[in-house]
Order: structure tokens, then C-alpha cells, then sequence
């Protein structure tokens, strides 16, 4: 009789075996965390810049029908009333709606009231996508449901946001009040201009001697070539910086106001988030002390080391925050309708090439390589 040969017994892991292999398991995860955590953000930036080029595309074909650019914000008249002029403040992304296939929106809009009347709250509650960059989660299908009391008719104005702004210059100026007159608002030379009151109108102060007048900006106006002149780019819903204030004011995707569908390029982008130097900003700037909410007027993204940027020819590229830019500290804001200078008096930096890039005719040259 043949007897079976006994099976040897099967030995498991040991406690250090399996420690070491849920130790390689763990140091690999971490390896490829970083990995698909880049990856996801390329998607984002890449999608980021297909928003932002269908824009630009879309200015472009806006001009060629209306022989220019939209504007920042503007004055219009009401009715047949002399005085019934109104500050409309319908920004270029409502003003081209139908250049980027939302022209039942465009229908929509009621231009014979300003954008913040109840006759708008359609218009102002529509979600638009285009307008918002996937690294901007905060943004996405983001909805004020409007109070009462918020319109100029005191009629709630239900609102949408926008991740993206057009450039209205280097400088602050808002030509709407009627204190600033034409000559400081082309100091701006920003492709998206704030329209001010005309010269003839009146109102409870008497005659506007000084207002700005209407004024659009055209290919042919931009001398230092479309291709070195930025058009819009990125300025983010969501906070940047933790510390800084509440800027979920601003952004409204309707109105043409600096802060909302326009930005400056008084600083570089993203310099808002180093909340230090955001802390350090000295009382003579046009908003308040420290950050105070100047950095809602800024160009900004949660894109790691920059912000995309669309061009007057219609390409988009991606400038880091370390590109050459004029210190803004040497910035002095002297008040409104009162030119800005340098520190003590002195005259204004000398643009940096970021600064330059936001002009339409400032002369400067400027490389490729340089940013």
C-alpha cells in the first residue's frame, strides 16, 4: 500500500512582509498623486484656454460686424428725455452673447434700461459656461438668487459669474463718474474703455464740463500690433488667498465695471496671493489700506505659477507670475480725477513688459521670449 506524502503547510505573510508591502504601496500613491493631480490641472488649463480663445474668436468676429470692440461701460440715453441719460453698465461679455452662439440671451437683453433693472433679471441669471475656467471650481453653476433692493428699481437682480476679464489698461480710471475727465481715461489704454457721461448732459450738479465722451477701441487703434496686446484673460471667482477679503461681490458676468468683466494691470497677476504683499499695499491706493479689495481688480487664477491670457489676434497664451513687471509700490493714487504719479511726485515707473502688454499704443517693443 502506497501511502500519500503529506502536504506541506502553506506559511503566510509575516507582519513585517506585509508592513513593507502597504509601505510600497503607500511611497508609490504619493509618487503618482502628484502625477494625476498634474494631469487633471493640464486638462483644466487646456480647457481653460479653448474658453478663452472661443472669446477671443468671438471679439474678433464682434469687430468685423461692428467695426469694434465692446465697451467696458457706458452712458446712454433714455427715451427723449434731455436728461435722461443712465449709466447702463453692460460689460463686453453680455454685449457679444450672440458672437458665441448664446443669442437667445442677446434677445433677451432690454437696452433701453440699464443692466441692473428688473426688466434684465433674465439676461442677469442665465449660466454661462464659456465663461467659466474648470480651475475656478467656485464659479461653476455659482447663482445669487438676488434680494430686494438690489436694482436701481430696488428689484432683486439674480446673478451668474465669469472666471474671465477683458483688459481696460494699466491704470484705475472709471471714466463713468462724471469727476474724470477723457484725457486721464486714455492714460488707461486698456482695449476695453469706460465710456463716461457725454459733455452736454446735466444733472443735479449742473453742466459736465469735464466728463468723458464715448469712445471705442478698433484693430486700427491698436498700434503696437495685435499680437502684443493682450484682450482678456484670466481673473478668478474664487478667493486666491484664504486671508484676503470677500470677493464674491464682483465677477457679475453682466456688467462691464473694473472688478466685474474688466480687470487692470496696475499689478502682475497673482500678486494678490502672497497675502503679504497684498498686507504691505500703503494707503494711497485707489481702494482702501493693506489688500483691501484691489486685488479683485487684478488679473488671477488658481492655475499653478500664472494665468492664461487671450490676445487682440485671437491666440491665447500662458504668462507666469514672475514675468517683468513695474513695481506697483512706486504707484502713487492721488484721488479721483487727479492723475496718478510715482511715489512723491515723482513720475509714474516705467511699464514693465506685463504693463506693456495691456496697452494698445504705448510704443513699447517687446519679445516673444520675454514673457
Amino acid at each position: 500500500m502506497t501511502r500519500a506524502c503529506p502536504v506541506a503547510a502553506r506559511r503566510g505573510f509575516t507582519l513585517i512582509e506585509l508592513l513593507v508591502v502597504i509601505a510600497i504601496i503607500g511611497v508609490l500613491i504619493a509618487l503618482l498623486l502628484p502625477a494625476v493631480q498634474s494631469a487633471r490641472e493640464a486638462a483644466r488649463r487646456a480647457q481653460c484656454t479653448n474658453n478663452l480663445k472661443q472669446l477671443a474668436l468671438a471679439l474678433q468676429n464682434y469687430h468685423d460686424v461692428n467695426g469694434s470692440f465692446p465697451m467696458g461701460d457706458a452712458y446712454q440715453r433714455r427715451g427723449n428725455n434731455p436728461g435722461g441719460w443712465v449709466r447702463q453698465n453692460f460689460g463686453p461679455w453680455v454685449a457679444m452673447t450672440q458672437f458665441y452662439e448664446q443669442g437667445n440671451i442677446f434677445n433677451s437683453l432690454n437696452t433701453d434700461v440699464m443692466i441692473y433693472y428688473a426688466q434684465n433679471s433674465t439676461t442677469n441669471g442665465f449660466a454661462v459656461s464659456i465663461l467659466w475656467c474648470p480651475s475656478d471650481s467656485e464659479v461653476i453653476n455659482q447663482r445669487y438668487p438676488g434680494n430686494p433692493g438690489d436694482g436701481w428699481d430696488d428689484s432683486p437682480i439674480p446673478m451668474t459669474y465669469s472666471s474671465y476679464a477683458g483688459n481696460s489698461g494699466v491704470l484705475y480710471y472709471h471714466a463713468a463718474r462724471g469727476e474724470v475727465p477723457q484725457s486721464l481715461v486714455g492714460q488707461n489704454q486698456g482695449v476695453f474703455m469706460h465710456v463716461g457721461r457725454p459733455p452736454s448732459m446735466t444733472g443735479g450738479s449742473g453742466a459736465c464740463t469735464t466728463c468723458a465722451s464715448g469712445k471705442v477701441v478698433s484693430i486700427s487703434s491698436i498700434r503696437d500690433g495685435t499680437s502684443n496686446t493682450i484682450i482678456a484673460g484670466d481673473k478668478a471667482y474664487g478667493r486666491v488667498a484664504a486671508e484676503l477679503g470677500d470677493p464674491y461681490g464682483p465677477n457679475w458676468w453682466t456688467s462691464g465695471l473694473i472688478g466685474d468683466t474688466t480687470y487692470s494691470a496696475l499689478f502682475p497677476p497673482n500678486f494678490f496671493k502672497s497675502v503679504a504683499a497684498g498686507a504691505a499695499l500703503p494707503c494711497y491706493f485707489p481702494e482702501q489700506c493693506g489688500d483691501s479689495r484691489n486685488f479683485i481688480q487684478t488679473a488671477n487664477s488658481f492655475h499653478p505659477g500664472g494665468c492664461n491670457f487671450a490676445f487682440c489676434d485671437g491666440s491665447v497664451r500662458f504668462i507666469k507670475n514672475t514675468v517683468n513687471s513695474w513695481n506697483p509700490f512706486l504707484v502713487q493714487y492721488n484721488g479721483r480725477g487727479v492723475a496718478y504719479s510715482g511715489v512723491g511726485g515723482n513720475p509714474l515707473p516705467v511699464y514693465g513688459v506685463y504693463q506693456a502688454l495691456h496697452t494698445i499704443k504705448g510704443g513699447e517693443v517687446i519679445s516673444a521670449d520675454q514673457y
